[in-house]
């Protein structure tokens, strides 16, 4: 029964948008009834998704999908994640997400209507088009022709509480860019004031804000879960949300520029119109089955064939209206030889560019296995050597904007960044050379700490201090800036000066790690609700007597007969011990345990990224 109600719902759903599309221009709707039937086609697709969800949960097994990607013994949570945890559901999260935005936009007030009424037309249309992608390849409420009393279970590397929110918060920052598409056509089909631009400021920052969001989870989770010590692979997907992330971000900042210049307006629906079609093309990549990683659904090629189509129309269209178009004169582009304006598009060009860089990198071994049948891979050292010094400048620039104007070559307070400057480089100099000095590493830690320093200057000599709600509004775009530069020190310190140590061991073995002494206290094996679970079990710092406990061990899936490995963490506010238990050969354990300084401030540095960019939101 719910797979019936879910599936009319969707069907209905997708009427009403067509039927908005000709109110357009058949019906003339008034803007109540224009946008009561915005909602209730938003209501419906929610309905839709929250029925192949009670499937889930209620373990009907009658639905195809749930008995592809569930079982009876899985916990609630899990149950749950299992929704979206396929390609059907997923898809269908990634319509109600659209939906959501929509339904979110029909109450925005102090909009011009047409223009309003246009924006959610655009919506309505790409509410078609992906609609009509998953009633046709990809629905998730087909009904098993045989009865079955069972599932056959979710892929284990989806049973973790934090993949279970990854998908939609990653999805509310994909699928958010739809909004800011619609913004920027509908603007320039109304040819209107400015106005749009400051609405679409708001919906890309909360976009890019879920974006990070996601983001941050995916490699955080990555980290605890996947048992290789390491945040960030450079894997296909991984990159292909790395990708909109950073023209979301160069969008952002062009935002910025529009209370000082408003010319580079056709630039801001240029970046509008990439970061959607990078998130369509990202979706096509992962969803096409021509990628191997380990966050990619197996998909059919008709399904690769639609969304393909999907992303040509959306893109096609996009910029055909981009081309054909003008934005409303303006004034002209004030670039002096170094203001905020030209550091600002200097640091657009630089993110497109690094975008651009990865984009090459991802779909080159797909070009390469088309034209030539060979199979190559591109990985870290090519990311590592090409998109890094990319954009290493546009860090620079960011440290030094708060001293610049907007109008002229003025720069503000230059001996105290200068001193600042002087003295953190000989201070993380003189780090570095009592440490193994590694350049990328002296780099990296300048960087970062020039960045916090910079932002913190600006601060103390651009601001009266107040300890209230009004002031940190202001000073919120420094607070970004100290939340990148906290998250590059981490970066840094966790990839360049990361240790490893290799331990056989028995039960009842001693060994030291980082001048601390460890014991491998036992293996145990317990059986939890649907997996069986090896654990080995250490002692930390056992000289004193609050030793620490840490668990790592794998995970036996028996329904779906997997093994996966569970990494255990000792977290530290200056560094995390990661245990990784190998396999056993003549009694002895093979233990793996990575020393990784300061990662911890990486997802600091993205918590205040995400508070910033929530603030900002708040900001007129």
């Amino acid at each position: 029964m719910s797979s019936l109600i879910g599936f009319l719902s969707l069907v209905f759903a997708i009427g009403i948008n067509f039927y908005l599309i000709l109110s357009r221009y058949i019906f003339k709707f008034k803007k109540q009834r224009f946008n009561f039937s915005i909602r209730l086609s938003s209501l419906l697709t929610l309905l839709s998704f929250f029925s192949l969800m009670y499937a889930y949960v209620t373990s009907d097994f009658s639905n195809y999908n749930v008995f592809q990607n569930s079982h009876s013994d899985k916990p609630l949570i899990y149950k749950i994640s299992g929704t979206w945890g396929n390609h059907e559901g997923s898809m269908l999260l990634w319509l109600c997400m659209l939906s959501i935005f929509s339904f979110l936009f029909s109450f925005s007030k102090n909009i011009e209507n047409n223009f309003q009424k246009l924006t959610l037309i655009i919506q309505a249309f790409l509410h078609i088009l992906f609609g009509l992608f998953i009633v046709f390849t990809s629905n998730p409420f087909l009904v098993n022709s045989i009865f079955v009393d069972e599932g056959l279970g979710l892929n284990p590397i989806l049973q973790d509480p934090g993949l279970a929110v990854h998908p939609p918060i990653l999805y509310a920052g994909y699928v958010g860019y739809s909004i800011v598409f619609s913004i920027a056509i509908a603007g320039l089909f109304q040819n209107t004031d400015d106005e749009w631009l400051y609405v679409a400021k708001k919906w890309s920052l909360i976009s890019w804000t879920f974006l990070t969001g996601g983001i941050a989870l995916g490699s955080y989770w990555a980290y605890y879960e996947l048992g290789w010590g390491g945040w960030w692979f450079w894997d296909p997907v991984e990159n292909i949300s790395l990708m909109p992330w950073i023209a979301g971000l160069a969008l952002v900042h062009s935002l910025i520029m529009v209370r000082g210049e408003q010319a580079i307006k056709k630039w801001i629906v240029f970046l509008s119109i990439l970061c959607f079609s990078l998130s369509v093309f990202g979706t096509f990549l992962v969803r096409s089955g021509i990628l191997t990683s380990v966050h990619s659904f197996a998909a059919d090629a008709s399904r690769g064939i639609f969304i393909l189509l999907i992303f040509f129309i959306i893109t096609g269209f996009g910029f055909l209206v981009f081309l054909l178009k003008e934005p409303k004169k303006s004034n002209n582009l004030n670039l002096f030889f170094i203001n905020k304006v030209s550091a600002l598009l200097i640091n657009n060009i630089l993110m497109i560019i690094a975008t651009l860089t990865i984009l090459l990198g991802t779909i080159y071994p797909i070009i390469i296995e088309v034209l030539y049948n060979k199979r190559i891979s591109v990985g870290g050292p090519y990311f590592n050597s090409t998109v890094i010094p990319i954009m290493i400048p546009g860090f620079l620039l960011m440290s030094i904007a708060p001293i610049l104007s907007w109008q002229t070559n003025k720069i503000n307070n230059s001996k105290k960044y200068v001193l600042g400057f002087i003295i953190l480089s000989i201070l993380v100099l003189i780090q570095s050379y009592f440490l193994d000095f590694n350049t990328w590493g002296f780099i990296g830690l300048l960087l970062g700490f020039w960045i916090i320093l910079a932002s913190i200057i600006a601060i103390f000599t651009s601001y009266k201090i107040k300890l209230n709600i009004k002031f940190f509004k202001i000073i919120n775009p420094h607070i970004a800036h100290i939340g990148v530069g906290i998250a590059i020190v981490g970066i840094t310190c966790s990839s360049v000066f990361q240790n490893e140590l290799d331990f056989n061991l028995i039960e009842g073995d001693e060994f030291t790690v980082n001048g601390k002494t460890v014991l491998f206290e036992k293996i145990e094996t317990t059986n939890q609700i649907n997996f069986q679970a090896l654990r080995g079990k250490f002692l930390y710092d056992i000289e004193k007597n609050l030793s620490k406990k840490i668990e790592a061990g794998k995970n036996y899936y028996p329904v779906s007969k997997m093994i996966t490995s569970e990494a255990g963490i000792l977290h530290q506010w200056n560094k995390d011990i990661y245990f990784i238990l190998g396999d056993q050969k003549n009694n002895e354990w093979f233990v793996k345990v990575l020393i990784n300084p300061f990662v911890s401030f990486i997802w600091l540095g993205v918590i205040v990224m995400m508070y910033s960019g929530l603030i900002a939101v708040t900001r007129r």
